[in-house]
């Protein structure tokens, strides 16, 4: 699951459309509490859909739901759970961080909860330079999973052995293994934009030098660690960087804030609710600022521009949403805008009103 995936799923819409979360354990015995969880929550989903819904209507959908809960092996369970189904798409994914035990019928997929779990557990990719085996991990605390897609993993051994005997042989090698970090940091960037997360370089001191010389990208790099940490298991690796990740995703996520203080002064800031609305609306938001927590019950105007905020219980109607925040998540990730969650409180002095700003494109 990634941003790409993210958005291809809240492009479908069909009513029903259930979406199954469940936070899950990745060791025994917890995780063999999970399928009963699992099983629980299914059974709550198909009894509101045949409460709702002719049985003939559903049944394609409440096959498939149980189909794809009966195929998860829990032995392999990650941190989360998801499951999406309608009469048009079904499918399942484990995921590295924690999500709400939730099922929601609607006329969409609902994706809240995995663009909020990815920002506020922020995920990172690792990459292990080696000449035996470039590796590519995604990174959630101090938990690895392997990558095996976007050429990795890279090997240099039959590259060098195939070096002419008659050359310099040292040089060869020093342009083969930089000519190597490019085409590794050419595919990082590839990996980024699936999911975008800051990436972490782990070798020894000459491998990170090489890809300083040959990586494209390699001033965009959030983290450098050197050492001859590629011998270690992922878990013993994990447990080894992780301060030094923890604090530089920190810092990282600090710079929001720069980038609010930088849009004020170049009028592509707007922090209303009504002016977030439109220019989430009309496409126009780089990035969306918005404290974890921030829920917004709404109303939409007839002609889509303005919101009148409700409070309490109120009649669900295609112009009411219990959370209009996810409406904006959405209508920014469609324009390949960026969604960013802060700390509750951190937007008061910003906003005082909504824990929510918006940095515009113009």
């Amino acid at each position: 699951m990634n941003l790409q995936k993210i958005k291809e799923i809240q492009a479908k819409h069909s009513y029903p459309s259930v979406t199954i979360t469940l936070p899950t354990n990745r060791t025994a015995p917890d995780n063999e509490k999970d399928a009963i969880r699992l099983k629980n929550l299914v059974q709550d989903v198909v009894n509101r859909l045949e409460s709702e819904f002719d049985k003939r209507e559903t049944q394609n959908i409440v096959e498939n739901i149980q189909r794809l809960a009966d195929e998860v092996d829990h032995q392999y369970n990650l941190d989360g759970l998801v499951i999406f189904a309608s009469n048009e798409f079904s499918a399942s994914y484990k995921l590295p961080f924690r999500l709400p035990e939730r099922a929601s019928i609607e006329d969409n997929f609902v994706t809240r909860d995995l663009v909020y779990a990815m920002n506020r557990s922020p995920l990172y990719l690792l990459t292990i330079l080696s000449e035996n085996g470039t590796r590519l991990f995604v990174g959630h605390k101090d938990i690895l999973d392997e990558v095996e897609d976007y050429g990795f993993p890279f090997s240099l051994e039959n590259v060098i052995a195939t070096a002419s005997p008659g050359q310099d042989i040292s040089h060869v090698r020093d342009q083969i293994v930089t000519d190597h970090m490019r085409e590794i940091g050419d595919a990082l960037v590839e990996a980024q934009k699936a999911t975008p997360a800051p990436i972490v370089v782990v070798g020894v001191d000459r491998n990170i030098g090489h890809f300083r010389d040959g990586a494209r990208n390699s001033d965009d790099i959030m983290l450098y660690i050197n050492s001859g940490l590629s011998n270690e298991s992922e878990h013993e690796l994990a447990k080894t960087i992780w301060p030094q990740i923890k604090d530089a995703l920190h810092a990282e996520r600090q710079k929001i804030f720069d980038e609010i203080g930088a849009s004020q002064g170049n009028n592509r800031f707007v922090s209303d609710l009504n002016e977030v609305w439109q220019a989430c609306i009309d496409g126009r938001v780089e990035t969306l600022v918005i404290e974890e927590d921030l829920h917004i019950s709404a109303k939409v105007s007839e002609d889509g521009r303005k919101l009148n905020e409700l409070e309490g219980s109120f009649e669900q109607t295609e112009n009411t949403y219990e959370d209009i925040v996810d409406e904006m998540i959405e209508k920014v990730l469609e324009t390949s805008g960026r969604v960013k969650f802060v700390d509750n409180g951190s937007l008061k002095e910003i906003n005082p009103t909504h824990g929510l700003v918006a940095i515009t494109r113009y």
